[in-house]
């Protein structure tokens, strides 16, 4: 397996996986994920502050978010956004307790990479953080891919050893290829690194155009009262990558002034929120 330079990888097998004591990937740094479930997230700065990218099965409603760096080193998270394809980011709480500067690589496209692999059923690995610390490695083999998803199978499928392993990074070479998504019999579903680059770009863009202002969208009028059916924002525009007002819990209402047009998006008093994450009375 690849990594950066002046790194000491130190590594041993048992029952076929290896267990890296330290190790630095040539991609972001892998953390542990407590939320509703456990599970794996990516690491990524904006603008000096620390997220993790995140399944968003994993995190679930967002509430009592925590992430956990190899070096067992925990700190606390909040929901940041959502991006749909079962993707999110939340922010973390590194206070200099976790490095989160080891940079994100943009690969544009992995068509033809992914390509060769699937079809020399090249081996590839899944890293996950243990929940006693440290990395433990899983030897996969590419099976399937589209524009988006990419599959593999374990080399060697034990059920246990998969347990909590959705957020892992998908390895090719020793560099990022895909996000774990679902596993089940041996095969695992990952998102695509190219299609995860491209999906959360505007989120962790910190120059360049930005959204039009609420002023030149049109509102269609509409009056109602929206019941939250998940966890969800008012946004000061009307995308999920503008800034958050104030979050909204299950079963909390809010008047409703308007429906943005052509979008999915409420106008309220305070901003706006997504029609899906709504029912109206």
């Amino acid at each position: 397996m690849a990594v950066a330079p002046m790194c000491k990888v130190v590594l041993w097998m048992i029952s076929g996986y290896f267990f890296l004591t330290t190790v630095l990937i040539a991609s972001a740094a892998p953390v542990l994920v407590q939320g509703e479930e456990v599970g794996q997230g990516v690491l990524r700065v904006r603008s000096g502050e620390c997220f993790a990218i995140v399944p968003e099965h994993v995190i679930g409603f967002g509430l009592g978010l925590s992430v956990m760096s190899t070096g067992r080193v925990w700190a606390s998270a909040s929901l940041e956004s959502t991006f749909g394809d079962d993707i999110a980011v939340i922010r973390v709480a590194s206070q200099d307790k976790i490095t989160c500067g080891m940079g994100w690589p943009v690969i544009d496209n992995l068509n033809a990479t992914l390509a060769e692999a699937v079809a020399s059923n090249r081996q590839g690995t899944i890293l996950r953080v243990r929940e006693t610390g440290g990395i433990v490695s899983y030897p996969v083999r590419f099976t399937g891919m589209d524009d988006r998803y990419v599959e593999v199978r374990a080399i060697d499928p034990v059920d246990e050893a998969f347990k909590g392993v959705s957020g892992s990074q998908l390895l090719l070479d020793g560099s990022p290829v895909g996000m774990v998504l679902t596993t089940g019999d041996g095969s695992v579903n990952a998102y695509r690194h190219d299609a995860l680059s491209h999906l959360v770009a505007r989120f962790f863009q910190t120059s360049g155009p930005t959204q039009l202002p609420p002023s030149s969208l049109p509102v269609e009028p509409h009056d109602g009262l929206a019941i939250v059916t998940e966890r969800t924002a008012i946004r000061e525009e009307p995308s999920q990558w503008s800034e958050v007002v104030r979050w909204l819990s299950v079963g909390q209402s809010v008047e409703v002034t308007g429906k943005v047009a052509g979008l999915p998006w409420w106008q309220t008093r305070e901003g706006y929120l997504r029609v899906r994450s709504t029912t109206m009375r």
